[in-house]
């Protein structure tokens, strides 16, 4: 199956959308502070798992022999981040479809890409299996990858992570056996799922909630044009499909990205203290 241009993007966008939706919502995070820069706060501690999990999976590559609607690779030399669906919406912004205008969404991927693939400067990490402690230099990316797959898997299913953290070491001048190197995936998520994590998850929340109105503003264009009020009944209402829009996926995707936007926003804007952008 091949899928035009725009139906890539229908579909693209609503798998985005969801993502967010599911991490980014009154059941992960309480109430969140609007009228001065705040902080998020989880529900309780298994819902900060399922963020971590939700989170890794939305910074995995998409699989393009599971995507036939997947866009090309990037052609440039890769940034970690062109291996996520960050890599889509900034070329959604070069080449939208569904509106004239997708700047401000590539914008707010963009942010979001340059932040994870930034340095995370880890000062005196102990971990107490090597009796060592060392200054960890990683992307971000990676340690929330790391941080996200520990939480999702138990260890005897860790055995790529525990090889990649096993270089990571070796980078950093420590040549650490494999089987240690299982025996410190507790150390390491202690301080970088308790500590790391817990300090930027309302910066990586923002990241999000900014995607995703930057997603909902994109939209409103196309929404404007194409509703269209019905007479069977109160309330009734379609859309003025694209007509380059046909296969039954990508117009059940247009048509749920429409609902999307006409059912508005339910998580308030809030903007993040200061303070926890400062560190790692």
């Amino acid at each position: 199956m091949t899928y035009a241009a725009i139906e890539q993007e229908a579909i693209l966008l609503k798998a985005v959308w969801d993502m967010i939706d599911d991490m980014v919502n009154f059941e992960i995070f309480q109430y969140p502070v609007t009228s001065r820069p705040t902080n998020l706060v989880f529900e309780s501690g298994s819902h900060k798992r399922v963020f971590a999990i939700l989170l890794a999976d939305f910074l995995a590559q998409p699989k393009p022999s599971a995507l036939p609607f997947a866009f090309a690779p990037s052609g440039q030399p890769p940034r970690e981040t062109d291996r996520t669906y960050l890599f889509y919406l900034e070329a959604i912004g070069r080449q939208p479809q569904l509106g004239p205008d997708a700047s401000g969404l590539a914008a707010s991927a963009s942010a979001f890409a340059d932040w994870l693939n930034a340095e995370c400067y880890c000062p005196s990490v102990w971990l107490s299996e090597l009796d060592l402690s060392l200054d960890l230099r990683v992307s971000r990316i990676w340690l929330l990858k790391v941080v996200g797959d520990a939480n999702k898997h138990n260890f005897s299913r860790l055995d790529a992570r525990v090889k990649q953290i096993r270089k990571m070491l070796a980078r950093h001048g420590h040549d650490v056996d494999e089987g240690r190197v299982y025996r410190i995936l507790p150390d390491f998520q202690h301080w970088f799922y308790r500590d790391v994590f817990s300090y930027h998850a309302s910066t990586i929340a923002e990241f999000l909630d900014q995607i995703r109105r930057a997603l909902f503003d994109y939209l409103s264009p196309e929404y404007a044009r194409a509703w269209r009020r019905g007479d069977r009944f109160d309330g009734d209402y379609s859309f003025d499909v694209p007509t380059e829009i046909r296969d039954p996926l990508a117009l059940g995707m247009y048509w749920d990205l429409m609902n999307l936007k006409r059912g508005g926003l339910a998580f308030p804007a809030f903007t993040v203290s200061p303070y926890l952008k400062n560190q790692f």
